[in-house]
């Protein structure tokens, strides 16, 4: 996939189709003002930067809209080029006639991600923060927000530029000593130049460890409710929504299909999944084919509750449902709850570290509501950072972090060779300048780009 031009004059609804009391038109590129000014106000209208004016539009003589315009001169706009945005009623008529005017003036419509490709383009933004300019679009929580404007703002750049900088200095020392033929330059201090690589190193791996917990700050944690039939788990479900979203019985069994509901906790979004009750002697085709699906759910899960009946004693039901936990979600956390706290509990039901609560009275419920979204909190914890939601940046940060772990060995030789330790730096600075667009393909642009919507 092709990069599309950039020299050219491009405009786009930058607001979501359809009727609405505003809709903004931007026009971006060396023709923007040219075009604007065929269709708005005055024909010599001589645009002040950064100042709105209410103007008419007009296709011909007819008049369409009063519309304001704000006029950015460029480099000093959003995508380094000359842009108009223009405000104008939402009526799907007057978007669709203002459009069609730009065109006729010589625009060509942009493609999804355009203005925001030319922003990275024109260096007013890294890749990294591009990126994060879709992300905060789509944030759908307080979490997921702070995560994605902290990126805009450049935290994670920050971050990595600084790691690149002592690769950078450790990769010229080395090619100093390379080059040089007569041994005029001291012998390399191999012990300070280890830890200076060992420190990037830890610093490109604390970044990478990040992701999971970015991730679920992104994209919301999956949490997967298991545990034996009719141990309460759809009336925890129910009780941590406020709501009945799951149907609860006595009878057992109830559940048989998974069943899914978001919810924002403390600004985090959490993706619960209700499952089918894991029997050690299941009785028909119908309750395997139900454990078969909490199984897969288990198996994807960030993080696994286990809900035990404390008013009863401990189960075969019980005991297959955390082995099946422990060996499906290896990587998950297994969150152990007890449930009917309002019950006299069964000596030795409850575990160290298990949660006590009450589906019934709520009694617990405000615990465990914190301790599953703990591992996203405590990434905001020392105030807004660099966090990684992106697998394309986990990647990238973990290679680096690969390479530069390679440098041990290589220093450790008597024969230090460091032709292969420079290709080590060499490597791992590549993989941090991709993050940041300095070395991204055209395909790798074009599918980041091309994710955004039209008008952004």
């Amino acid at each position: 996939m092709e990069l599309p031009e950039t020299k050219d004059t491009i405009v786009a609804q930058a607001t979501p189709p359809g009727a609405g009391a505003l809709a903004v038109i931007r026009v971006s590129g060396p023709g923007a003002f040219q075009a604007a000014n065929s269709f708005l106000g005055p024909n010599r209208l001589r645009p002040r930067h950064r100042t709105a004016s209410l103007l008419p539009v007009k296709d011909g003589n007819r008049l369409v809209d009063r519309a304001v315009a704000v006029f950015f001169r460029g480099p000093a706009s959003y995508t380094g080029q000359d842009t108009v945005e223009i405000t104008c009623h939402g009526s799907p008529y007057i978007i669709r006639t203002i459009l069609n005017l730009a065109v006729r003036a010589g625009a060509r419509p942009a493609r999804p991600g355009e203005f925001t490709l030319r922003a990275f383009l024109n260096g007013k933004l890294d890749l990294a923060q591009a990126e994060a300019v879709g992300e905060l679009i789509k944030a759908g929580s307080a979490g997921a927000h702070l995560a994605a404007l902290t990126q805009v703002e450049g935290a994670l750049s920050k971050k990595v530029r600084a790691v690149k900088a002592d690769l950078v200095a450790l990769l010229a020392e080395l090619e100093a000593r390379i080059d040089d033929s007569y041994e005029e330059i001291p012998h390399l201090e191999l012990k300070g130049f280890y830890a200076r690589a060992e420190a990037a190193r830890q610093e490109a791996l604390r970044l990478a460890e990040g992701f999971e917990a970015g991730r679920g700050i992104k994209e919301g944690a999956r949490i997967v409710i298991t545990g034996a039939p009719n141990s309460g788990k759809s009336s925890l479900l129910n009780a941590l929504l406020g709501f009945d979203r799951a149907l609860v019985s006595r009878e057992s069994g109830t559940t048989r299909d998974t069943l899914e509901a978001e919810l924002e906790l403390d600004g985090f979004s959490v993706l619960f999944t209700d499952t089918a009750g894991i029997n050690a002697r299941p009785a028909s085709p119908l309750e395997l084919a139900g454990i078969a699906r909490a199984s897969e759910a288990i198996g994807r899960a960030d993080a696994v509750v286990l809900v035990l009946d404390g008013a009863i004693k401990e189960t075969p039901s019980d005991r297959r449902a955390e082995r099946e936990a422990l060996k499906l979600a290896p990587g998950a956390r297994l969150i152990r709850v007890v449930n009917k706290a309002d019950l006299p509990l069964k000596p030795g039901r409850q575990k160290p570290g298990s949660f006590k609560v009450s589906a019934k009275t709520g009694e617990g419920l405000g615990r465990l509501k914190a301790a599953l979204i703990a591992r996203q909190k405590k990434t905001f914890s020392d105030g807004a950072q660099a966090v990684v939601t992106s697998s394309r940046h986990f990647a990238a940060l973990s290679a680096a972090a690969r390479e530069l772990g390679a440098l041990g060995p290589l220093l450790r030789r008597r024969d230090f060779p460091a032709e292969l330790a420079a290709e080590r730096l060499r490597a791992a600075l590549d993989s941090l300048a991709a993050i940041l667009g300095e070395t991204a393909p055209e395909e790798v642009l074009a599918g980041i780009f091309g994710s955004f919507c039209v008008g952004k």
